[in-house]
């Protein structure tokens, strides 16, 4: 898609260590580092501390990056747009996930100003899952299914007890 103008990358960061998104200066840290990566020149970071969130805004010629933590949920929300084509978008998004150690990470890709398509506005999404993601997730499964087998199982025993007549 040449004719777009710019791409803009939303990432969801999802179970994010608490202790990489709980300082403003460790998130403004991770930043920077994935700015660095990414060989893009960004003057300055504007970061905002609030009760449960932290805000950080940054803004440089045909880019603005926007990040939101949120350390109780550990959650973290990103916001990447550029006019620029050729920035690797998805290294900035490696680096965080990196840095604040996400287990799952949800990216959306949106084209914008594609002036030769109709479909501007559909995005593309990408879902990853860590290993530790899905051990966790199957343990939950079986632990569930055990569950409703074990229960299963008891309603059958019961069942069989009373027609062989061994329990009244």
């Amino acid at each position: 898609m040449a004719e777009a103008l710019g791409q803009e990358l939303l990432i969801d960061l999802y179970s994010c260590d608490e202790d990489a998104i709980s300082s403003a200066t460790a998130v403004q840290e991770s930043v920077a580092t994935a700015f660095d990566l990414a060989d893009l020149d960004v003057d300055e970071i504007s970061c905002q501390v609030m009760d449960e969130e932290i805000a950080l805004l940054s803004v440089a010629p045909g880019f603005h990056f926007t990040l939101h933590t949120y350390p109780a949920l550990g959650y973290v929300a990103v916001d990447l747009y550029s006019f620029e084509q050729s920035l690797p978008l998805t290294l900035i998004m490696k680096a965080l996930r990196k840095s604040f150690r996400a287990e799952k990470v949800k990216a959306t890709s949106v084209q914008r100003g594609d002036f030769g398509n109709e479909r501007d506005m559909k995005p593309r999404r990408k879902t990853k899952i860590t290993t530790l993601g899905r051990v966790s997730r199957t343990r939950i499964q079986l632990k569930q299914t055990g569950g409703k087998l074990k229960k299963q199982s008891a309603k059958v025993i019961k069942t069989l007890a009373k027609k062989s007549g061994l329990k009244k």
